[in-house]
């Protein structure tokens, strides 16, 4: 079996060689034409491009979505059904600050070079275009239409400054905060305005007095965004825009009662009225298959990379690819794009990392994502003890 293994790895190496050209292009390409959530035309466009060049069945508008795309090929043997799940959308002002352009490219390659193991072992590959991560989680709309009950494994990779293993996120809600009162003279004729101002301070107030009994994992965060006009005009209208974070979803409902309940008693005791609306998609924590991202990891050092094993810990932030990671098993490595020597620690969300996002080494090192991803592919078509393994976890993950 090893020099089995040796051959495939030798096959995945020599097409993956191939690829190269087309792959960095692609990533470069989208790199350079950043384009914000839903409005994903061009990268969309170039994705499924190149995906129908290499065989794949493509069709647009996936799930309803002007600018997502599923890719399909399937071998005329049995076997595992497979996805690799692409990102592409950009951040205002920062252009590929989150290095999706990179998601793009390891997916889209990691589709190629699996499709032609599937032809030989059985199964199939999908590629799934997945827009809008940064806004509302296009992930989240396909997740409820059931796009994603179908696979036996999903995989992405997202670029970070080091290489990692598959990161968990903390689940995430966004809510609009309305208070509503009468507008008044402030020197005049105070006694006839309803402070819609003082139910917004006192709101604030009882979430900074509700943080002390909750879980250390809690994260509220809340800006206002309409306070009044004038400091002689009692305002009548405020509104806030918060986020209310935990690890787990059903954590994260705990405490947005909670806030809730804030905003009606500040209404209550100012004599306002109030509204809560949902400003963006819920993002559900990121559970990952740690079955499928111990495999997954091992293939990656296999191809001579480190994969620093992050374990069920929760890292700060949230993706779309929790509410994945609840309909079937579903993982998001960490793909390193390193940095120079004496050079200073960088982050998402930054120019820094926008420029890390295009350089040589961060794209030599997805192409050994892609190659890692391949072999994976190959172990859980041809092992089948791996996808037992990976259904036992979910099927118990989800079950508790």
């Amino acid at each position: 079996m090893e020099q089995s293994i040796q051959m495939i790895k030798d096959r995945i190496e020599e097409i993956t060689a191939g690829l190269a050209p087309e792959l960095k292009k692609l990533a470069l390409d989208i790199h350079a034409n950043p384009e914000p959530g839903r409005k994903e035309h061009q990268a969309c466009q170039w994705q499924m491009e190149l995906l129908k060049k290499h065989g794949f069945t493509v069709s647009g508008n996936f799930c309803g979505i002007e600018t997502a795309y599923q890719a399909v090929y399937k071998s005329k043997k049995p076997g595992p059904k497979l996805a690799m799940l692409a990102e592409y959308d950009a951040l205002p002002e920062l252009g590929h600050g989150c290095g999706h352009n990179l998601i793009a490219m390891i997916s889209v390659g990691s589709g190629v070079v699996i499709k032609e193991f599937t032809d030989t072992y059985g199964g199939e590959i999908h590629v799934i275009g997945t827009p809008a991560e940064e806004t509302d989680g296009a992930k989240i709309e396909m997740a409820e239409k059931g796009a994603f009950k179908q696979y036996d494994a999903v995989m992405m990779a997202h670029p970070f400054e080091e290489n990692g293993s598959s990161i968990n996120t903390m689940a995430m809600v966004s809510r609009s905060y309305e208070f509503f009162g009468k507008s008044a003279h402030a020197a005049n004729s105070p006694e006839k305005g309803i402070n819609a101002l003082d139910a917004m301070i006192n709101f604030f107030n009882l979430v900074n007095a509700m943080r002390q009994q909750t879980r250390p994992d809690t994260r509220i965060h809340g800006v206002i965004r309409e306070g009044g006009k004038a400091p002689n005009v009692i305002p009548d209208y405020t509104e806030a825009l918060f986020y209310i974070r935990a690890n787990k979803m059903d954590y994260v409902q705990t405490l947005l009662e909670k806030v809730n309940s804030c905003a009606a008693g500040a209404a209550a005791g100012t004599g306002c009225t109030m509204k809560v609306s949902k400003v963006e998609a819920d993002f559900k924590d990121t559970d990952s298959n740690m079955a499928l991202n111990e495999l997954a990891c091992q293939q990656m050092e296999a191809f001579g990379v480190t994969m620093p094993r992050l374990g069920r810990e929760t890292q700060p932030g949230s993706s779309d690819l929790g509410d994945v990671s609840y309909e079937c098993p579903a993982i998001q490595l960490m793909c390193g794009m390193g940095r120079e020597d004496g050079e200073e620690h960088y982050v998402a969300h930054t120019k820094e990392f926008a420029a890390h996002a295009c350089s040589p080494r961060a794209l030599e090192n997805a192409l050994i994502f892609v190659k890692g991803f391949a072999l994976t592919a190959v172990r859980l078509i041809t092992e089948p003890e791996h996808l037992a393994a990976i259904r036992a976890e979910f099927k118990e993950r989800r079950a508790n």
